[in-house]
């Protein structure tokens, strides 16, 4: 499960563990140059969720501040990627 964000793949997929999702999200950032290496960021410990879909909103929304600080940018709380 990866969307696309401001040039960068966010994969919030959770990991499973003791009968609930950890949320964590994996940014990658490509380069136009295929030579060159990609850039990549994992936000850890995020929370421990009773459903993979409050595990995956998490994720996302955090991944999305991480790339709008870096980018310069406030992103709205109510801001959806690809709106």
């Amino acid at each position: 499960m990866e969307f696309a964000y401001r040039g960068w793949v966010i994969d919030p997929t959770p990991d499973f563990s003791l009968g609930r999702f950890f949320a964590h999200a994996r940014l990658i950032r490509g380069s136009p140059d295929d030579d060159a290496d990609s850039e990549m960021h994992i936000e850890h410990n995020l929370a421990w969720f009773d459903t993979e879909d409050e595990a995956i909103q998490v994720a996302r929304q955090r991944a999305i501040e991480w790339i709008d600080v870096r980018e310069g940018n406030i992103a709205s709380p109510d801001r959806q990627p690809g709106h």
